[in-house]
């Protein structure tokens, strides 16, 4: 928060409502000269309901105006409201008195009554009321460019897909499958000002990439570690799995609110049960290992497994796991009535008749997870587009709009 001049914070009575504030003393733009050291609120941030908070610089100027202003407009209130019109009188009274004491007597217009200033830990402290910061995830294995996908090939396809991700415009987006040449053509075609940060698996492999909107969040650090008994080691396979498994993290701040939180992408072995177990416990395990437990963490990735499973379970609800919520159960809106979200080029034709509520999205294999589950979602979508019979992956992207928690319950770091 930048340095505010010096200055004196008066509440005045809830019966002084900012409307009545402003007819007295003008708008807040004109009170200091409009250099903007007063500022006036009615807000949660300030927890004064129908009430005010007046920051006032400790300027001589200042007050000569705040009494000229008093009482060139003196209150009145309606003529059946005597005791108000008593209390309201002295609670502005009041108001001035005390600017005319905080500020008399300091020529270099400093306030000579530290009981009333306030520094910036109070106001630290005060934004904890900010409401929930509006942000989004996506997580999308794009499929890697194969010269065997003939008409699904990657020229046919990306420029599809690069649309889509520039229309939905998440705040973090994890992608799976890519590879080097198609993560680059991808990002150079991205609106706006994105980064992007991850290792490919293995040499000449694919990536577990995360982009991310350098204008919305800050990268603070960045890792990578392979699922196996050797995390460190790159390349290795381990736990029965044919293909080499890793896991990209990154660690970012909100700009807006200086607020951290953690993004894990992956991709888990389609064909092992035994990997996928051991790579969820591994990545619980480094979690906690990491950071601290109020740590804001997701975890999205193309998972291999279906909600029936035992993987599942343990991500989720097993009181042994990290019990992460998962995006698409807890939105306040699901779009997308899809049960699969890998669909092998076929798209919604491979959902064959609408499937009953209590099996719906049953076999998604893409998730977001995240925790604390006091984060609100608003909607989650499977996006089931295709243009021309043609779907920009053999998978469904995944998008999430969350309303971030407010620095109340997750404060912003020191």
């Amino acid at each position: 928060m930048p340095a505010l001049a010096p200055h004196v914070i008066v509440q005045a009575s809830n019966r002084v409502s900012h409307r009545e504030l402003r007819r007295l003393f003008g708008s807040p733009d004109t009170w200091d000269g409009g250099q903007g050291n007063i500022r006036i609120s009615t807000s949660d941030i300030w927890h004064c309901e129908k009430s005010f908070v007046a920051i006032v610089p400790a300027m001589d100027p200042f007050q000569s105006r705040l009494q000229q202003r008093a009482m060139r407009n003196p209150y009145k209130p309606h003529a059946d409201n005597t005791a108000g019109r008593v209390k309201i009188g002295l609670g502005l009274l009041c108001f001035v008195g005390v600017v005319m004491f905080f500020t008399s007597g300091s020529s270099s217009g400093t306030v000579v009554a530290p009981k009333l200033r306030k520094d910036a830990g109070y106001f630290e402290q005060q934004a904890a009321a900010l409401p929930p910061t509006p942000m989004s995830v996506m997580t999308f294995n794009i499929r890697f460019a194969s010269a065997n996908d003939g008409w699904n090939s990657w020229d046919h396809r990306k420029e599809h897909l690069i649309d889509l991700i520039n229309r939905y415009k998440p705040t973090v987006m994890g992608t799976q499958e890519g590879l080097k040449d198609q993560l680059a053509e991808i990002h150079s075609k991205l609106h706006g000002n994105y980064d992007r940060f991850g290792v490919e698996r293995e040499a000449n492999g694919e990536f577990e990439q995360i982009f991310y909107d350098t204008d919305v969040v800050t990268k603070l650090d960045g890792g990578n570690y392979w699922l196996s008994d050797n995390p460190e080691v790159p390349g290795v396979t381990a736990w029965d799995a044919p293909c080499v498994r890793m896991v990209t993290w990154c660690k970012f701040e909100l700009k807006a609110t200086k607020q951290h939180f953690v993004f894990i992408n992956t991709q888990f072995d389609h064909r092992s049960e035994r990997s996928r177990v051991n790579s969820a416990k591994l990545i619980w395990r480094r979690i906690q290992d990491t950071w601290e437990p109020s740590m804001p963490v997701f975890v999205v990735g193309d998972f291999n497994t279906y909600r029936h499973t035992s993987v599942y379970s343990y991500l989720t609800s097993d009181p042994a796991g990290p019990q992460f919520a998962e995006a698409w159960k807890t939105a306040d809106k699901a779009i997308g009535d899809v049960s699969y979200t890998y669909h092998g080029w076929a798209g919604v034709d491979n959902d064959g008749e609408k499937v009953p509520e209590v099996v719906r999205a049953a076999n998604h294999i893409d998730w977001i997870l995240y925790r604390p589950t006091t984060m609100k979602v608003v909607s989650t979508e499977v996006v089931t587009e295709s243009r021309n019979g043609r779907y920009p992956s053999d998978h469904y992207p995944i998008h999430a709009h969350i309303l971030f928690p407010s620095t109340k319950d997750v404060p912003a770091a020191v």
